[in-house]
């Protein structure tokens, strides 16, 4: 079985000179789901951390977790597929990722706002709060997105209008919401309310008021979140492709 697994792995991804870490960590998990399933869930955990620390994304994880489940009886397939599993592996990618990234790599130096594997690992601990909650996640939370049309500007003139977003934003949402930036665009994970389109509009409003901003086409909108945790790679490269 864990051989099984691992050569499918290496089959859909090409681990190369990673395989036998990879087969190691796939060993843990293989012999604790067969042997001793009721610690299947920190070995999920395990599984998770430990391929993050060494630079596997969330999207490699949870395929690997699938091609798993594929190779399992009914009952433990089950399991690998449920709610309850995909949280506790996404649980252990976050800790493991946030091990694994340098300081340099959470600061955006030219706003000060965190970068977007930052708000990616927010967004892991914001659907582990829901699930253990009972709830979904964006009965809680949305994305609000603030895109400024820097594509034209110098590099001097870019970095000017996204010193001044950054501030407006940070000046709009000040109840401790995640704000992070990537290129000319800026996020905010945002606890969901009646108010948060409003406050979308009026920092809209904010911007237009600004020539500097005016001048760049400010748009803002309010997203849904990935349905998955394990679809958040995904989703932020569909954002910004």
């Amino acid at each position: 079985m864990h051989q099984a697994w691992v050569d499918a792995i290496d089959a859909q991804d090409g681990l190369g000179a990673d395989r036998d870490r990879v087969a190691d960590r796939a060993a843990d998990l293989v012999e604790t789901l067969f042997t001793r399933p009721i610690g299947a869930t920190g070995a999920l955990e395990r599984f998770g951390s430990r391929l993050a620390a060494e630079g596997w994304s969330l999207e490699h994880v949870s395929r690997w977790i699938d091609l798993l489940s594929e190779r399992c009886n009914r009952v433990q397939c089950e399991y690998l597929r449920s709610f309850e599993a995909g949280v506790a592996m996404a649980h252990g990618w976050t800790e493991g990722h946030l091990y694994g990234l340098r300081a340099a790599d959470c600061l955006d130096p030219l706003t000060g706002l965190c970068t977007t594997p930052v708000l990616k690992i927010r967004m892991q601990q914001a659907f582990e709060q829901c699930a253990s909650m009972g709830v979904e996640a964006n009965w809680m939370y949305r994305l609000v997105i603030v895109d400024a049309d820097i594509l034209d500007c110098s590099t001097l003139e870019a970095d000017a209008v996204m010193v001044v977003l950054a501030d407006v934003v940070q000046r709009s949402f000040r109840a401790g919401e995640t704000i992070a930036r990537e290129a000319g665009r800026v996020f905010i994970l945002a606890n969901m309310s009646e108010h948060l389109f409003d406050d979308a509009r009026l920092l809209l409003e904010s911007c237009r008021k600004l020539s500097l901003l005016n001048a760049s086409r400010v748009l803002a909108w309010v997203e849904d979140l990935p349905p998955e945790p394990a679809m958040v790679d995904r989703y932020f490269a569909d954002l910004s492709a």
